[in-house]
């Protein structure tokens, strides 16, 4: 039997947008929230059809991931974007998103996003609201005259951007715009009722290779303490799943929680990720947080609830004490249990910013049955962890 599953790919790009902007950033700068709010504004006078218009919306939201750190805030800056390669970022870009399932119309439209010669209408559309948003960055303009006076010089005797020229000339006439783009909110309450949300559906197999393909290129990059945790994880718990018998569907739902359950990770700063001592305060809460927004970003993306509450109780115990929820035995399901304990050992594996060593297996064991001894997890899942399991 194949098992189908529905969820939100919109919400998905959103999240992952708003967590890359502030990863490259520091703190939000909207540009990749402005820039689609631009390309949209322009697909609705170019009468665009409605699949065009979300995934224009789609890769605008995601048209600088192949941007590194060092550069980002130069791309922000007009006068200094020379100093960018910014057709290799393009590039890196659409290798990043071809990898992933979904993924590939949005590919080829950021491939293109720095080309002004190419073909791809969507990618030219992107070029011009990307070159729009840094001018105004810049210069601060609030008039349709003026900017109008900037912008219309440097594309009138370019046959290609003729018809996105014209569009964008036609969204300016008023103050609207301007008041619109200097609110994030208001561009949020827009999108809300212009932009169609993408609900796709797949089977579980494909969601799989999704899941699996968001933790290899967004989640476990947040840290190089962390290049395959979460693949690690999805593994151990795939093999506890197994050896104590449950379901095919039961094992392939808890593998694909594993490859997502810290995807909350994007919303916590990398200096506490990586902070070499044991967290206190708020920063110990701000990293704890990560499990919440694992709950909260899986929700919006309407995934089935076992997903969402095995990938959101990795940090739950079995006698209350854990987080987010403070859940105990009688909340937690077989498949979070057992996630619980893949979470445990596979950190233990790994080295940590707050430890320079890595446990062996039997190591990890020990701290394992400790943990069960104070009844905190199910002692019989870390007996069916297998001795190979991560191949280290």
């Amino acid at each position: 039997m194949v098992f189908y599953k529905k969820f939100n790919l919109s919400r998905l790009v959103e999240n992952l947008s708003k967590s890359l902007d502030l990863i490259l950033n520091g703190s939000p700068s909207n540009h990749a929230l402005r820039v689609s709010f631009i390309c949209i504004l322009i697909s609705y006078q170019m009468n665009f059809k409605l699949n065009e218009r979300i995934n224009l919306y789609l890769a605008g939201l995601l048209h600088d991931i192949g941007a590194v750190e060092r550069e980002t805030q130069l791309l922000l800056e007009y006068d200094k974007r020379d100093c960018v390669d910014l057709q290799r970022h393009a590039i890196v870009g659409y290798e990043i998103l071809k990898k992933i399932p979904l993924f590939e119309e949005i590919a080829l439209i950021v491939k293109d996003h720095h080309n002004p010669a190419s073909n791809n209408l969507l990618s030219r559309i992107i070029y011009f609201a990307d070159e729009v948003e840094v001018l105004l960055r810049r210069e601060n303009l609030f008039e349709p005259k003026t900017l109008k006076a900037k912008i219309y010089p440097l594309y009138k005797n370019r046959p290609m951007f003729s018809d996105i020229l014209d569009a964008f000339v036609e969204v300016i006439r008023n103050d609207a715009f301007f008041i619109m783009l200097s609110n994030v909110e208001e561009i949020k309450k827009y999108f809300v009722s212009h932009v169609e949300e993408k609900i796709v559906s797949v089977d579980a197999e494909l969601f799989n290779r999704l899941a699996k393909s968001i933790a290899e290129s967004f989640i476990d990059k947040k840290s190089k303490f962390t290049l395959t945790h979460s693949s690690d994880v999805a593994k151990t718990a795939l093999a506890i799943a197994r050896q104590v018998g449950l379901s095919n569907k039961d094992c392939k739902t808890i593998e694909t929680a594993g490859f997502l359950h810290d995807i909350g990770k994007l919303f916590v700063p990398k200096s506490i990720l990586e902070y070499p001592g044991k967290l206190s305060g708020n920063d110990w809460l701000r990293m704890k947080s990560h499990v919440y927004y694992t709950y909260s970003f899986l929700n919006q993306m309407e995934l089935d609830e076992d997903i969402i509450h095995i990938a959101s109780s990795h940090h739950e115990y079995l006698d209350g004490s854990g987080y987010p929820f403070g859940l105990n035995r009688n909340d937690l399901s077989t498949g979070a249990q057992i996630l619980t304990v893949a979470d445990i050992y596979s950190a233990l594996r790994q080295k940590r910013p707050y430890r320079s060593n890595s446990f062996s297996h039997q190591e990890a064991l020990e701290v394992l049955i400790g943990m069960a001894n104070k009844g905190k997890i199910n002692r019989d899942f870390i007996k069916a962890i297998p001795s190979d399991v991560l191949d280290i």
